[in-house]
C-alpha cells in the first residue's frame, strides 16, 4: 500500500484542469458511480507502485483510467473546445468512460457555440477566439452568421 504522501487528493475538476502534471502511468481514482461525477467530486491520483505490488484505491474511490488516457481525452477536448470549463471536462470524461468513445463536440454549431460561450464566461477563452474557433469548424458560415450564433449562445448559457 502506498503511503499517504504518495496520494494526491483533489477535486475531479482541478485534476482534469492539469492532467499533464501527473505521470502517464499513474491511476486516476474517482467514485465508481460515474453518473454522479461533478467538478467538485473528490478524486486522487495514485502516483507510484513497485512492480507486482497491489495498490488499492483510496477509500471511497475506484481506479478509473490511467492518466495517459485521461491526458489524451483532455487534449482532444481542448482541441474542440479551447478553455473548456471544469464541468465540461468532467462531463466529457464521464461520457468517455460510460460510452467508451469520445463524443463529437463539433458536429452542431449551436452545441459548440454553447460550450465556447461557457469557456468565454469562465475566462478560459476570449470572445474573439471563440468566434474564430467556431468559424474554423463551420467555415461555410459568413462572419455575420457565426457572430449571431455566438451571440445566441451567450444568451442561452446565462
Amino acid at each position: 500500500m502506498l503511503p499517504p504522501e504518495e496520494r494526491r487528493f483533489q477535486t475531479l475538476g482541478s485534476l482534469l484542469a492539469a492532467p499533464e502534471s501527473f505521470p502517464a502511468t499513474a491511476w486516476l481514482c474517482a467514485p465508481a458511480a460515474v453518473a454522479q461525477w461533478q467538478a467538485t467530486t473528490p478524486a486522487a491520483v495514485l502516483l507510484v507502485a513497485a512492480a507486482g505490488q497491489a495498490v488499492p484505491a483510496p477509500t471511497g474511490l475506484a481506479r478509473i483510467l490511467f492518466m495517459d488516457e485521461v491526458q489524451l481525452v483532455m487534449r482532444r477536448l481542448l482541441e474542440q473546445v479551447p478553455g473548456a470549463p471544469d464541468w465540461l471536462r468532467v462531463e466529457i470524461l464521464a461520457r468517455y468512460k460510460t460510452e467508451h468513445e469520445f463524443p463529437a463536440l463539433t458536429g452542431h454549431p449551436d452545441i459548440l457555440a454553447d460550450y465556447l460561450a461557457e469557456a468565454v464566461r469562465g475566462g478560459g477563452l476570449s470572445a474573439s477566439a471563440a468566434l474564430a474557433h467556431l468559424q474554423r469548424y463551420f467555415s461555410h458560415f459568413t462572419r455575420e452568421a457565426a457572430e449571431r450564433i455566438m451571440a445566441q449562445a451567450y444568451f442561452r448559457t446565462r
